[in-house]
């Protein structure tokens, strides 16, 4: 009885947060005191935070707190739409147990230059599940669920097979004017009639290039339909930029300076390193070099353990430009600021050294990058101008499919492929 008045008086605080929503929709962190937020399959560091519904599979979420003092923090989720955006659902209908739970699993880290506690969760646990699936959104929070006491958010999928996604990037794209520089996604699902019966109202295609969402293909409509299928082949919708392969730095241990790291100097409370300087690469020649797709791997040196004992340094970044882009901005793009475009990322002009700087205050581990240009008023990045445009390009891309079923009031996620760029899949 006890335990049902609990999750009464729980489901009527969240019924009123629903109805006024005040964070973002997003990867988002609001705090500069939390570093480090990991969030993805158990196990598997470099795949995004996909569940399966009803399935056994879990997500770990880690993040670091600045300082000494540790506390228990707490965290809900919210379901979206395919374009996330909040759906119209209540919290009892798109959850399972609690409406919100504890963070209670912490360690304190050890000799290190920078004091941090390290939280970390495995999600879904015992006393709160998504019961539908789509998009979600998770909240972590000290205290309570307003804008004062928001940590950060984290968007996470939770899949129900019902469709089979292929999806290829032809070498000859429908437009000549891409060939060798753009990547056309050609998409085709397999389905049962339930969900093809009008697809064209009922589902929502989502493409996602690496992970980056500025330049997302959200909401396609298919353009040919079959009794069993549907494709989506378009000259424009599905083009991406080819871009380059990522830059890199290793930055796994402070003891030697491994090959793009020119200079590592140990500071009262941190490091900081200064990355070489970087050069435009669009009039440069295609060169293959393996990356790990724009992510993060957090990790300190072998005889660490890199939750606790990998330490945090301000990363110092150069890219020689003999003029500034004005009113244009560019920035720092991959996992390292969670392929966010904000005031983190971006970079400043210095006159004297002729070139675009920034610095990130990074962890312990082997980064990807890219530099992008975000003209004035657009919130799209475009990497070609300084990284050049390639079709050779091994990227990722994610296809999504969400399906609509008519009277009721979400976006089931019934969809999904993850493709590299010259292997159909």
């Amino acid at each position: 009885m006890k335990k049902l008045i609990l999750i009464i008086l729980s489901n009527l605080i969240f019924l009123t947060i629903q109805a006024a929503p005040f964070y973002e929709l997003n990867d988002k962190v609001y705090k500069d005191f939390v570093q480090t937020v990991l969030f993805s399959p158990t196990d598997e560091p470099l795949q995004d935070p996909i569940l399966h519904l009803n399935g056994n599979n879990t997500l770990n979420l880690s993040f670091d707190i600045l300082g000494n003092a540790n506390s228990v923090y707490n965290y809900t989720i919210v379901h979206c739409t395919y374009d996330w955006k909040q759906s119209d659902l209540q919290p009892i209908e798109y959850i399972n147990g609690y409406q919100e739970d504890e963070i209670r699993d912490f360690q304190y880290s050890l000799n290190t230059l920078t004091p941090y506690v390290h939280y970390s969760l495995t999600f879904p646990g015992e006393n709160l599940q998504p019961r539908l699936s789509g998009n979600y959104i998770l909240i972590v929070y000290d205290t309570r669920n307003d804008a004062e006491h928001l940590l950060f958010n984290r968007r996470f999928m939770v899949i129900d097979d019902k469709a089979t996604i292929t999806a290829a990037i032809p070498q000859y794209p429908k437009n000549p004017d891409y060939i060798k520089t753009k990547h056309q996604v050609d998409v085709t699902v397999n389905a049962d009639n339930s969900l093809l019966v009008n697809p064209n109202q009922s589902l929502n295609l989502v493409i996602k290039q690496n992970g980056r969402w500025d330049n997302a293909v959200v909401g396609l409509k298919p353009n040919y339909t079959y009794t069993d299928k549907v494709t989506y082949e378009y000259d424009e919708s599905t083009v991406f930029e080819g871009g380059n392969q990522f830059r890199n730095f290793d930055m796994k241990s402070f003891k030697y300076q491994s090959e793009f790291i020119k200079e590592i100097r140990q500071e009262s409370d941190c490091f900081s390193v200064y990355l070489w300087p970087s050069k435009r690469r669009n009039n440069a020649n295609y060169v293959f070099e393996r990356d790990i797709f724009g992510r993060k791997l957090i990790k300190a040196r072998d005889d660490q353990e890199s939750d606790i004992e990998g330490d945090y340094a301000w990363v110092n970044f150069f890219l020689d430009y003999p003029l500034p882009l004005m009113p244009d901005n560019i920035y720092i793009i991959g996992a390292l600021n969670d392929w966010n475009l904000d005031e983190k990322s971006l970079m400043t002009y210095n006159f004297e050294r002729k070139g675009y700087e920034g610095k990130l205050f990074l962890k312990q581990g082997y980064y990807n990058y890219l530099y992008g240009i975000v003209e004035k008023g657009q919130s799209k990045a475009d990497v070609s101008t300084i990284e050049g445009n390639f079709w050779d390009t091994q990227y990722e891309y994610s296809v999504f499919l969400y399906f609509r079923m008519p009277g009721t009031a979400y976006d089931q996620l019934v969809g999904y492929n993850l493709i590299q760029s010259h292997y159909s899949n």
